[in-house]
C-alpha cells in the first residue's frame, strides 16, 4: 500500500475529476481528518499530586492522568470520537509511592493475585488508550508485575525490540492495528512499538537470560515494512530521546540510548514517531529520511504534565486506502497541558482508594531528626542526608559479610543525590520524607574493587563538574552537570556519586581524568593501587547504569535483593532517632586550587631501632642545613602521615619531589622546634589555598 502523496498521485487524482459522475459517486472522500494523542514518562503520576510535598502541584507543574483524561474528553468531543487515537509512550508503572506501593510495596501481593486492579491499569483503561509500549521502567519490578500489568489492560503494551530468549519471538506483541470508521471510510492505523535496549543493563536481575533488547533502528527496519502493507497511517512508538548520533556513524552493535531521530531518518515509511525517555518538552520536529520524505516526531512532557495533538489529513492512496497528505496539509504537532484544563471527576473518582491508601502510607511516622537534613547542596558538597544512605549501605553490607572471606575488607559506600528538595525535617520524620530522598526502587549490592578502580570510579564521577578557572569561587550554578558528547543536555544528578569511608579531595580546576588530588583512608594512609575494598551499591549503578567504570565487571560479594529504600526506613524505625553524630562524617570536598605539599618522608625498609647520635647528611651535603625550608624538619615520622603523605597526582609523595629519605635530628631540642616550626609553615601554606567557596543560592 503506498504511503506517500507524490506528484504522480496528484495527476492521477486530477484525471479522475474527468470521470463519469457515476463513479464520482463511489469515490472515496477527497480527505479524512485523524487526530493522535499521546503520552510519554507519566511514572505512575494518576493525580495531580505531589505525595512527597503533600500537596498538589500548582500553575505550570499541573499534571497527571486525572489532567490528561479531561484533555483526552475536550478532543474526542471536538473531533468525534472515532477521529481520534490515543496512546502511551511507555515507563507508566513506576515514579511516585502510589505505584510504588502497588508495584513493590505493601499493596503489590493483591495486585499480582488479582484482588486489586493496577491502579495504572485502570487509569489507561478508563480514558480508553488504544495502545502502549514498554519503558525500561516497566521491567523496574519484575517480569511477574509486568504481566500482570499487562493483563490488566484494556489495550495491547507493545514492543518489537524485546525478544524472548527461549523462543526467539517478540516477547511483547511488535505491534497494532486499529481500524476507525471516519465519515463511512474505514481506516488503519499500525502502531510499532520498541524500547530502548538499555533494560539489559539496567534491570539485568530481571531480564538476563530471559530477554534480549535488540537495537531499535534494526528492528524498525525489520517490523515497519509489514506494518505499513496493512496499514494507512504508521506511527512508531519508540521509548528513547531523540539522540545526537548521526545516521553515517550509526553502528547497531552499541544498542544505544536514544535514537529516535535515527529510527525517523533511517527507516522509510513511519509517518510518526512518539519519542520519550529523555524527560523533553518537544511537541514537534520534523526531519527527511533517507527517501526524502518527512517524518514528523512529538515528544510530550513527562509525568502526565502534557499530551501532543498530532493533526493528520488523510487522502486516497490510488489503491483504494488512504494515506497520509504531506503536500498540501502537512501534519502537526501542538501540546495542550495539564495546568490547561481541570481533573477528569470520573478517574479522581475510580481510583480514590488507592490514592487515599498511599496518602496515608507515606504519612507513617517513622522517627526524629534531632535537626533540619537538606539534600540542596549534595551535589557539591558533602551533607548528611546522603551519608545517612551512604551509612545505611555500608554497615547493612558490613553486618552481611562479617564472618565470611571479606569480613576483613573495608567497606565503602556509594549514593547519588537523586533530590534538590528532599529534606528531613526537624521532628517527625515519615516514609514521605525518606522516600522523597530516595525515589528509586534500587536494591543494594557489594562488589569488590582495587584502589586504582576506585581512583578511576571517583575519576569517572567527578566528570560531572565543569572545569573552572584555578583559584575561582565555585558557582554550582554553573559548576555542575557538564555537557559532552554522549551527555548533550548535561550529566544529570543521579550519575554523580559521593563516596563514604575514604577522605578524597575533587580539584575542578583540572581536566576531567584528573581531578582527585587526594585520596586516602580515614586514618591518612594513601589509597595504593591494590588496595582492596567492598563497594556498596546500588543495582542500577552495578549493573553499568551511568557507564561508570569496572563496577560492572567486579566480583559481586553481596547481594540479597534488599530494597534501599526500605532499609533506610527501617534503620531509622528501629532507632526512632535520626542524629547526624550518628553517620556524618565530612570525607569529601570540592577546590580549585592545588592542595599545598605536606611535610614527610618515604620510610626506610628497614628502620632503625635507636636514634643516631648525628644526623646522617643529604645526599651532596655534608651537615645538616638547619635553615631547611619547607619542612625538612619534621621528617622521622613526626609528620601527621609518618612520611607518606599523598600528592596531587595521587602518588605516595616525597619531600620536595627529592628522592632520599629526609634525616632524623639529634635530640638536642632543636627537632621540637623545628616541628614548631614547619607546623607554622603548614598552616601559613593552608592558609593560601582556595578551597571552594560555594555561592549558596538564597530561599526563594
Amino acid at each position: 500500500m503506498l504511503k506517500r502523496l507524490t506528484t504522480a498521485v496528484l495527476a492521477t487524482g486530477l484525471a479522475a475529476t474527468l470521470a463519469p459522475a457515476a463513479a464520482a459517486a463511489t469515490a472515496p472522500p477527497d480527505q479524512l481528518d485523524l487526530t493522535l494523542l499521546a503520552t510519554t514518562d507519566t511514572h505512575g503520576h494518576i493525580y495531580n499530586w505531589d505525595y512527597f510535598g503533600g500537596a498538589e502541584y500548582e500553575g505550570e507543574d499541573a499534571q497527571g492522568l486525572t489532567r490528561v483524561s479531561s484533555i483526552v474528553g475536550d478532543v474526542r468531543e471536538r473531533e468525534g470520537e472515532e477521529s481520534v487515537v490515543v496512546v502511551d509512550n511507555g515507563d507508566a508503572i513506576q515514579g511516585t509511592p502510589l505505584s510504588y506501593y502497588y508495584g513493590m510495596g505493601p499493596g503489590a501481593a493483591d495486585v499480582l493475585d488479582g484482588t486489586v486492579t493496577h491502579p495504572m491499569a485502570r487509569a489507561f483503561n478508563t480514558i480508553g488508550y488504544d495502545a502502549q509500549v514498554v519503558g525500561n521502567h516497566e521491567y523496574n519490578y519484575g517480569l511477574d508485575m509486568l504481566a500482570t500489568y499487562e493483563e490488566d489492560l484494556d489495550l495491547p503494551l507493545l514492543g518489537a525490540n524485546v525478544v524472548d530468549v527461549e523462543t526467539g519471538e517478540p516477547y511483547h506483541d511488535p505491534y497494532t492495528l486499529i481500524e476507525r470508521e471516519i465519515d463511512g471510510e474505514t481506516v488503519t492505523v499500525g502502531v510499532l512499538g520498541l524500547v530502548t535496549p538499555g533494560v539489559r543493563i539496567w534491570d539485568k536481575q530481571h531480564v538476563e537470560g530471559v530477554l534480549e533488547f535488540q537495537d531499535m533502528v534494526t528492528a524498525a527496519e525489520q517490523w515497519v515494512p509489514e506494518v505499513e502493507e496493512q496499514a494507512d497511517v504508521v506511527v512508531v512508538l519508540a521509548h528513547t530521546g531523540q539522540g545526537t548520533i548521526e545516521d553515517a556513524n550509526y553502528d547497531p552493535a552499541r544498542l544505544d540510548e536514544d535514537v529516535a531521530g535515527n529510527i525517523a531518518r533511517m527507516v522509510p515509511g513511519i509517518d510518526v514517531l512518539v519519542a520519550g525517555h529523555s524527560h523533553q518538552d518537544l511537541p514537534q520536529t520534523l526531519v527527511e529520511n533517507v527517501d526524502g520524505e518527512q517524518v514528523l516526531i512529538t515528544q510530550p512532557n513527562y509525568w502526565a504534565n502534557s499530551v501532543t495533538e498530532t493533526s493528520l489529513t488523510l487522502v486516497p492512496d490510488g489503491e483504494g486506502g488512504f494515506e497520509v497528505d504531506w503536500t498540501d496539509q502537512a501534519p502537526t504537532a501542538v501540546a495542550h497541558y495539564g495546568s490547561e484544563v481541570a481533573d477528569d471527576p470520573a478517574l479522581v473518582e475510580a481510583l480514590a482508594t488507592e490514592h487515599e491508601t498511599t496518602v496515608e502510607y507515606v504519612n507513617t511516622p517513622v522517627a526524629e531528626s534531632v535537626e533540619e537534613l537538606a539534600a540542596e547542596t549534595s551535589r557539591y558538597e558533602d551533607t548528611a542526608i546522603i551519608d545517612f544512605i551512604n551509612h545505611v549501605q555500608q554497615t547493612t553490607v558490613e553486618d552481611a559479610l562479617a564472618g565470611t572471606e571479606y569480613a576483613d575488607l573495608p567497606v565503602i559506600s556509594q549514593a547519588s543525590p537523586f533530590s534538590r528538595t528532599a529534606v528531613f525535617p526537624e521532628g517527625e520524620v515519615t516514609i514521605r520524607d525518606i522516600a522523597g530522598l530516595y525515589i528509586y526502587e534500587n536494591t543494594l549490592r557489594g562488589v569488590q574493587m582495587t584502589g586504582a578502580e576506585i581512583r578511576d570510579y571517583l575519576e569517572y564521577s567527578a566528570r560531572y563538574f565543569t572545569q573552572a578557572e584555578q583559584g575561582a569561587e565555585f558557582d554550582p550554578e554553573t559548576g555542575t552537570n557538564a555537557v559532552y558528547d554522549d551527555r548533550p543536555e548535561g550529566v544529570p544528578d543521579y550519575n554523580y556519586d559521593a563516596l563514604s569511608g575514604l577522605d578524597y579531595v575533587i580539584d575542578v580546576s583540572r581536566p576531567v581524568g584528573e581531578r582527585i588530588a587526594r585520596l586516602q583512608h580515614p586514618d591518612g594512609t594513601p589509597v595504593a593501587d591494590d588496595d582492596e575494598f567492598v563497594l556498596a551499591v546500588n543495582n542500577y549503578r552495578q549493573s553499568g547504569g551511568g557507564a561508570f567504570p569496572h563496577v560492572a565487571e567486579a566480583p559481586v560479594v553481596y547481594d540479597e535483593l534488599l530494597e534501599i529504600r526500605q532499609l533506610l526506613i527501617d534503620w531509622a524505625s528501629d532507632r526512632g532517632v535520626i542524629d547526624p553524630a550518628e553517620f556524618f562524617v565530612e570525607n569529601w570536598e570540592l577546590t580549585t586550587s592545588p592542595l599545598p605539599e605536606e611535610p614527610g618522608e618515604d620510610p626506610t625498609d628497614d628502620p632503625t631501632d635507636e636514634h643516631t647520635d648525628e644526623p646522617t647528611p643529604p645526599a651532596g651535603d655534608e651537615t645538616p642545613d638547619d635553615g631547611a625550608d619547607g619542612g625538612t624538619g619534621a621528617g622521622g615520622g613526626s609528620g601527621a602521615d609518618g612520611g607518606t603523605q599523598e600528592d596531587g597526582t595521587g602518588d605516595k609523595g616525597t619531600q620536595n619531589g627529592a628522592d632520599e629519605p629526609i634525616s632524623r635530628l639529634p635530640e638536642t631540642g632543636a627537632g621540637p622546634a623545628l616541628v614548631l616550626t614547619a607546623a607554622a609553615v603548614l598552616l601559613i601554606s593552608a592558609g593560601a589555598v582556595t578551597l571552594v567557596t560555594v555561592r549558596r543560592r538564597q530561599a526563594s
